[in-house]
């Protein structure tokens, strides 16, 4: 990308975005311009990349709080910033402030080498890249949108997501589909959904899979009989998460979603694969994703757990919690039914079996009673939850699935009056913090706009 031309124009030190606005109509009229047009000349003029720019860098200077690490970081200096982080300043800037740091480095216009120096020692000092900003954009949207890719990836591989919307829904590929940022391909290919998957033989295969294209399928795998073994191995951009390198045949899962459905001859798909031999681990591993997809027509979900299972699938403990921890229990119920599974405290708990619940908890491990608390929990079987508490499950520790949280944070997110008074009468406390948003219980009520679970949070923290 083209670096901006020297500016023509200067900024008062207090810009005012109306008299931007009036200025740009007078433009479009003096010369018979769109109005997109007089934009983005003037904001040239002024030495931005475009209007948005321009505003944010408006909206920025006219906010009543800014740290100076805030504005030092905007500068991308890093002499400056190392020194205030030396002396004390918050990494995340201070209270009041819209936008951290670490947003305004990745939303700056300053050199890229420089941008990126002080990200990465913004980052090595503790800043949290998942920080909501102006709009609920993060330091991964303004890097998206201003570039470049390395930003990006330094991002990534430091806990950003590529998935986390701003307020208005709109993810960083958004924000770089929208903009002209340096190295947008890659910034594009980086910030897609679903797995980066450079390969173009194993991105075919995927989408004959997608499409129900059993014709395109046996080509590939004719020609590629690789293709059934090999992991599609991606960039190197942080922690790995469950649909990482994915093999092939997970795709017929669907989990993630990266298509609207499953085609519906997937079974279809599923056994030509097996029939090649597919490897017990991914018959094992696809179960899982299958059994956790919650956007998968039930029908077909049990249609593909009794294909899988009928293959030599099997689930393990593990993988049932994961199920239940996102509110699947009709696989387990299946698996229940056909004996391919023994009931445990936390099946019985998660299902309402409450006679069942009170028997197998007696002599439960700690670990196992909090196991079945979590997974009432988030199924909403608050007797099930009172008997766990009573047996004995500690209500602070966090879950089995959706680690990062306490059984109170998700109470708090489904506005579960009930099930949040419970978990106050038996001690449950109010200021833990998630691992991965930093939010408090009541941070997580007010996220899922339920007030009166907001509101009990509140009294419950006074007193």
């Amino acid at each position: 990308m083209t670096a901006p031309e020297a500016p023509r124009r200067r900024l008062p030190d207090r810009p005012s975005e109306e008299f931007l606005r009036k200025q740009a109509k007078r433009l479009a009229k003096a010369e018979s311009l769109a109005l997109a047009s007089a934009q983005r000349r003037l904001a040239a003029d002024y030495g931005f990349s475009n209007w948005s720019a321009l505003m944010r860098a408006v909206a920025g200077a006219t906010s009543p709080k800014r740290s100076a690490l805030s504005l030092a970081a905007s500068r991308a200096d890093e002499a400056e910033v190392r020194a205030l982080l030396q002396s004390g300043a918050k990494v995340d800037g201070e209270a009041g402030e819209t936008d951290t740091p670490l947003f305004c480095v990745c939303d700056s216009n300053a050199k890229a080498d420089s941008r990126i120096a002080v990200a990465r020692l913004l980052i090595e000092a503790g800043a949290f890249v998942r920080a909501g900003c102006t709009d609920g954009a993060t330091p991964l949207h303004a890097a998206a949108r201003q570039g470049p890719a390395e930003l990006v990836e330094l991002l990534m591989r430091n806990g950003a997501l590529f998935w986390q919307a701003d307020d208005k829904g709109l993810r960083p590929y958004d924000y770089a589909l929208n903009s002209e940022p340096a190295d947008r391909d890659r910034i594009l290919f980086l910030c897609a959904d679903g797995p980066k998957i450079e390969d173009p033989v194993f991105r075919s295969a995927v989408g004959a899979v997608q499409r129900g294209d059993i014709s395109d399928l046996k080509r590939l795998l004719d020609a590629h009989p690789r293709l059934l073994h090999d992991r599609a191995i991606e960039p190197e951009m942080g922690p790995r998460g469950y649909f990482s390198d994915p093999k092939l045949f997970w795709f017929i899962a669907n989990n993630p979603s990266l298509i609207p459905e499953a085609p519906a001859n997937i079974i279809e798909i599923a056994e030509e694969m097996m029939a090649r031999g597919v490897e017990q681990s991914d018959l094992d591993y696809t179960l899982g994703l299958v059994m956790t997809n919650g956007l998968m027509a039930k029908a077909q979900q049990l249609a593909l757990v009794e294909t899988l299972t009928g293959a030599g699938a099997k689930t393990d403990a593990h993988g049932v919690l994961m199920t239940l921890g996102h509110g699947q229990t009709a696989p387990v119920v299946w698996l229940l039914d056909h004996a391919l599974l023994p009931l445990s405290a936390p099946i019985a708990a998660a299902l309402g079996k409450a006679e069942e619940a009170r028997r197998l908890l007696a002599d439960a491990s700690l670990e196992t009673k909090n196991e079945a608390l979590a997974m009432a929990a988030i199924n909403g079987q608050k007797e099930a939850a009172r008997l766990a508490l009573e047996a004995g499950a500690n209500p602070d520790a966090l879950m089995v699935c959706h680690s990062h949280s306490t059984p109170l944070h998700q109470a708090a997110l489904h506005g579960d009056l009930d099930l949040i008074r419970l978990l106050l009468n038996h001690g449950a406390r109010t200021d833990i913090q998630d691992t991965m948003w930093r939010g408090t219980p009541l941070g997580w009520a007010l996220h899922g706009k339920q007030a009166e679970a907001a509101a009990m949070l509140r009294d419950a923290a006074k007193s």
